[in-house]
């Protein structure tokens, strides 16, 4: 059990830290474009969907990490005054009747929604340069199985945790 923990973890890890250098990306791209458009008057065709694509792959692709650095929101106020065991059934509940009936439907439904995005090669109407979508949009279904990976194993680490009357 532990190796599979871990190996989810890793995964986790990995795409987190692999995702961090996408806000480099954004950075540098968005300070030319303000550069180009400000000082050159000459707007790129290309900054506005690419940061929008750039940022959402961040936001999606980075949710696994966020989850297993226990970085998502939470309300605290209560949650802290509980016992152990307490907490540990809290995120056991709360997993069982939100987190995986929500990620679930998404990736249930996302996947018709990414692949007639291929079919149709689908490109984006909101610019006039127009790029493909359709790598974007497979994004989507990868950070939803990343977080429920993730979220298995915050489940199951609840689990553990129950079981022995210790704090998740």
């Amino acid at each position: 059990m532990e190796k599979f923990l871990h190996g989810i973890d890793t995964i986790s890890e990995w795409s987190g830290k692999l995702v961090m250098w996408l806000v480099v990306l954004l950075t540098g791209m968005l300070g030319y474009e303000v550069v180009m458009r400000y000082a050159f008057n000459a707007p790129t065709k290309w900054a506005f969907d690419l940061s929008y694509m750039i940022g959402g792959s961040y936001f999606l692709l980075g949710q696994a990490y966020a989850l297993k650095m226990r970085r998502h929101v939470r309300i605290d106020i209560f949650y802290a005054f509980f016992p152990p065991r307490i907490q540990a059934l809290l995120e056991i509940f709360f997993f069982l009747v939100f987190f995986f009936p929500l990620w679930g439907i998404l990736l249930f439904k996302l996947i018709p929604y990414v692949q007639l995005s291929w079919m149709i090669q689908e490109r984006s109407m909101q610019g006039y340069w127009m790029p493909i979508l359709y790598p974007f949009k497979t994004v989507m279904p990868v950070g939803v199985v990343l977080i429920l990976l993730q979220g298995i194993a915050e489940f199951l680490r609840a689990l553990t945790a129950f079981k022995r009357g210790v704090a998740p």
